[in-house]
């Protein structure tokens, strides 16, 4: 990822607002600012309490902004058709078409959130053609799923820490469930991946596939 990548798309996925951010949003600015061009996909924008959704929309605007991208699309998927299915993935081949990324990013399949995990698969089988696919760490707080994350791939994320710490302040409502640790504990994690690989920050991955980036 040192040299600059103009023309090329990377595409990333997040079943709700907030997901990408709190993942990957270190990443993400920095793709930006090697030439990519970078798209935000969000699944689904839970609407608890009712009323929220638009106000959690706003939000993922603003951290998109943030981290140097345009406004995620949102697919808008109902809780109920949050399903792994033919409908759901068609879905998805339509938007990796369009872009015709050189790079896939979604949430780990083994996180435990059953939305989380649904969504992943039908990346993974929507980018069957891409030769770059990687899944970004789970959300926190997370249940124990028995299936330990296996980080294959580090970014260094030192540069853009600060923008990854405003972007995901920007999901205030979030902040609010979760109370100030919340942010801590996201900020202190990229402290630990960096620690992993002999800088201050980082963000992890587990490689999915890799032919050539």
């Amino acid at each position: 990822m040192k040299n600059k990548r103009k023309n090329q798309y990377a595409v990333i996925f997040g079943a709700h607002p907030d997901d990408i951010e709190i993942g990957m949003a270190g990443t993400v600015a920095k793709l930006g600012n090697l030439g990519y061009d970078v798209k935000l996909v969000i699944a689904s924008t839970p609407d608890r309490p009712k009323g929220s959704a638009e106000v959690r929309k706003t939000e993922s605007r603003r951290a998109a902004k943030l981290m140097g991208c345009d406004p995620p699309e949102f697919l808008d998927l109902k809780t109920s058709e949050f399903t792994y299915d033919r409908t759901l993935v068609c879905r998805l081949d339509k938007i990796i078409e369009k872009h015709k990324p050189s790079v896939v990013f979604t949430q780990w399949v083994g996180d435990s959130h059953q939305d989380h995990q649904i969504l992943t698969r039908a990346v993974l089988s929507a980018s069957r053609k891409i030769d770059n696919v990687l899944m970004y760490e789970t959300t926190i707080p997370s249940l124990f799923t028995g299936v330990p994350f296996g980080p294959r791939l580090y970014v260094d994320i030192s540069q853009t820490i600060e923008i990854k710490k405003k972007a995901v302040e920007s999901h205030q409502t979030q902040a609010k469930v979760y109370g100030d640790f919340w942010i801590k504990a996201i900020i202190g994690r990229s402290s630990y991946r960096g620690f992993q690989m002999r800088t201050a920050y980082a963000e992890a991955f587990e490689v999915a596939k890799i032919v050539k980036w």
